[in-house]
């Protein structure tokens, strides 16, 4: 007698937004909720789009809200056996992914959140970090070590969604001479590309910390400090 074997997170997500039907719409927490226990449910499904799969968010159709996705197309179904196609995108190897998270000192080079912080603005939410392309395989990039970067699972959402060229290098260098905030942000900024890494303020290090407290004590913490903010504003 044998036994199915259970479907992997990417079939599984495959499947859930199959039975969506192509053309009609669906959720993030939907998505979430039709697979439970797969903690990049949404990553699995940008994958599928390498697979045929048709699949809108609120950056290319401007009728839908930032929680919702349509489904335009049904492309290979891997939830029912049908093969990957050979250029579908492969892992990077869990050797190579240590190497370049250490690398990075295990912090996303595009927000500089660390592994396991909360994000300061969804507190409830923690980093997970993968592996990034500086210039996406969509547009010739390699997997060498110098186009690869840590990511938070935000900013590597963002960047699969980026529709638009790479920036132009004298563009960039032109914002960066004439960046707002003279010598001082300038040097801010040249600091950040030395370190190959966004550091995070003082200010910033101290709000992520507060957003790990518990919701009574971060309250307490906010509440002590406003008092010092209007006694301070007042001498």
């Amino acid at each position: 007698m044998t036994t199915d074997r259970p479907l992997s997170s990417g079939r599984r997500v495959a499947a859930f937004i199959a039975s969506v039907g192509e053309g009609n719409r669906f959720t993030k927490m939907e998505l979430f909720e039709a697979v439970p226990g797969v903690a990049q449910a949404d990553r699995r499904m940008r994958d599928l789009r390498e697979m045929g799969w048709q699949i809108d968010n609120y950056k290319i159709n401007p009728n839908l809200s930032p929680d919702q996705y349509l489904l335009r197309k049904v492309g290979i179904r891997i939830d029912r056996g049908e093969r990957r196609p050979a250029t579908a995108r492969r892992g990077i190897t869990g050797a190579k992914r240590r190497r370049i998270l250490e690398r990075d000192g295990r912090a996303c080079q595009v927000c500089g959140i660390a592994a396991g912080h909360a994000f300061p603005d969804e507190p409830s939410r923690t980093a997970t970090l993968t592996i990034g392309h500086v210039i996406p395989r969509e547009r010739g990039g390699s997997d060498n070590d110098e186009n690869l970067r840590a990511e938070c699972q935000r900013c590597n959402d963002e960047a699969r969604d980026v529709t638009v060229n790479p920036p132009d290098p004298e563009e960039v260098f032109t914002a960066a001479r004439n960046v707002k905030g003279g010598l001082k942000k300038k040097a801010e900024l040249y600091g950040w590309m030395l370190a190959g890494r966004r550091e995070l303020g003082d200010v910033e290090r101290i709000f992520l910390d507060w957003s790990k407290l518990p919701i009574e004590q971060r309250r307490d913490v906010r509440d002590r400090l406003g008092l010092e903010v209007v006694k301070d504003s007042t001498k």
